[in-house]
């Protein structure tokens, strides 16, 4: 009776083994499976650190290539002021938020930054725009803002802007039928800076703040704090040139002036 039972219980030990193993496996899927989900946790989290630190990272390495255009750019108005009795297109065109532009469609002619531009001064131009810029129509060569040759058979049906605001110091008339202002005059106080027409022009590229570069040579970067509430209150441009606006956009570069 023992030996036909032995087969029996053989059976069942080998079955019960079988099952045991089958748990055993189980559990380590199932521990496979958390543990699992418990990296794919961490990575996530390590990804939500690093992306906004990879982003700000970036944002200074653009930042510092915006200071260098900006001294750059100093050259080419010392190089022209040494041409020109000292005098530089340091200014604006009817209103003082009209720092910016290169070409005029409805004058068809090239004004403020374009004087510089038909000196041969500019090359092609890339150094005078902020790498941070979003904006397309304050991008280089885009089709908002194409650049323009200086002898051009045609120019694009619209106005181009440089990326750099010029010092809104005096109104230059596109005749340039005026004494423009002279570079040996400003020393301590900025001739160039971002953007700073608006809020809005701020808030397409640093955010934080602006680069700013003044007549000694020298190029800061300028917090947000130094320009407020003056920068806040301007509205973007649109339409005919505001001169009600000016009071806030000289408060603007004089925050920039105190550094």
């Amino acid at each position: 009776m023992n030996r036909m039972m032995q087969p029996v219980v053989k059976a069942c030990s080998e079955t019960q083994m079988d099952q045991r193993r089958i748990k055993r496996t189980s559990s380590r899927t199932a521990f496979s499976l958390v543990e699992l989900l418990v990296v794919i946790g961490l990575i996530a989290a390590l990804i939500g650190i690093l992306l906004p630190v990879l982003g700000s990272t970036r944002e200074r390495a653009k930042r510092t290539a915006c200071l260098s255009n900006l001294r750059q750019a100093h050259l080419v108005f010392a190089m022209y002021a040494q041409s020109h009795r000292d005098q530089v297109p340091l200014g604006f065109r009817r209103a003082r938020q009209f720092n910016s532009m290169l070409y005029s469609q409805t004058a068809q002619r090239f004004v403020l930054w374009g004087v510089l531009h038909q000196a041969g001064m500019l090359g092609d131009g890339r150094t005078f725009y902020c790498p941070s810029e979003e904006n397309p129509s304050f991008q280089h060569d885009t089709p908002q803002n194409p650049w323009p040759l200086v002898n051009a058979a045609a120019l694009p049906g619209r106005n181009i802007q440089a990326g750099y605001a010029l010092r809104p110091e005096a109104d230059i008339p596109d005749a340039l039928n005026a004494p423009l202002p002279r570079l040996s005059r400003f020393k301590s106080r900025a001739i160039l800076a971002d953007l700073t027409a608006s809020k809005v022009r701020l808030d397409t590229r640093h955010r934080a703040g602006l680069n700013a570069l003044f007549g000694d040579g020298s190029a800061s970067w300028i917090s947000r704090d130094a320009v407020e509430p003056a920068i806040s209150r301007l509205p973007e441009p649109f339409g005919a040139p505001d001169a009600s606006r000016d009071g806030d956009v000289l408060a603007v570069w004089a925050g920039i002036d105190r550094r």
